[in-house]
């Protein structure tokens, strides 16, 4: 019998050992790697800060602000949320949100597979 399996469907193993259970510390759901790919510092007009994101099942990032700089994310990999001053999005893989100058925001993943993003930053000339 033929069959297809949507796994973002699919729950997700909670056992002592599975890795999904380490992710779900009591009050602490900020569970996520960040490789920063170029830094300012490391560029030819200071103004660019890229990198790639890892954003756990069931996890989020803090969330941030940056008055300076505009951001620019591509999701790669699952579905997620983007949190921006109090609204939602939705967002998956080939996915391109852009966040303006100023407002907190964050990325969220209520899924059971992780939540992959490129993201670029471009600072305000002065």
């Amino acid at each position: 019998m033929e069959k297809a399996v949507q796994m973002l469907k699919v729950p997700v193993e909670t056992g002592g050992s599975a890795f999904a259970a380490l992710l779900r510390s009591e009050g602490d759901e900020i569970r996520r790697d960040v490789f920063n790919l170029v830094l300012p510092q490391d560029t030819e007009g200071g103004v660019v800060h890229a990198g790639y994101t890892i954003v756990y099942p069931g996890c989020r990032t803090k969330g941030h602000t940056h008055p300076d700089r505009e951001e620019v994310y591509y999701f790669v990999r699952g579905k997620g949320i983007m949190g921006v001053e109090g609204k939602e999005y939705e967002v998956a893989a080939g996915d391109t949100f852009y966040v303006p100058f100023g407002p907190f925001h964050t990325t969220r993943n209520p899924n059971s597979v992780p939540l992959e993003f490129f993201w670029i930053t471009i600072q305000k000339k002065s």
